[in-house]
């Protein structure tokens, strides 16, 4: 069952009626409804949802923030790739590469 995302548009009830009406009449209203909003003095104090439910809003809620992670992990690997990328472009590695390699004599059997 899908829940608004806004407050206002769930069903409410007082927290006094909680009290005389009953926990069981609550969760009844609460499977059927998906969540109720709870109200102290006309003000939204909880939201009662069912355990299965609740769990199923965890797992959603860790498995974003662990999407949002990994993507900024990977913007920063990008970002340290295209840096690297850039100085390969700026003529240095052509230059390098242009250049003879700088080797003393290499006299064979002696220690370097």
């Amino acid at each position: 069952m899908s829940l608004p995302l806004d407050l206002s548009e769930l069903e409410t009830t007082a927290a006094s009626d909680i009290k005389t009406k009953g926990w069981p009449g609550l969760m009844r209203r609460v499977r059927a409804q998906g969540a109720i909003v709870v109200t102290n003095h006309q003000h939204p104090e909880a939201v009662v949802v069912e355990a299965q439910a609740y769990q199923a809003l965890l797992a959603q809620a860790g498995a974003s923030a662990g999407a949002t992670d990994r993507a900024r992990a990977l913007q920063a690997l990008q970002a340290e790739f295209d840096a690297r990328l850039a100085t390969l472009g700026d003529g240095r590695l052509a230059q390098a590469l242009a250049r003879p390699a700088r080797r003393g004599p290499v006299k064979l059997g002696e220690p370097r």
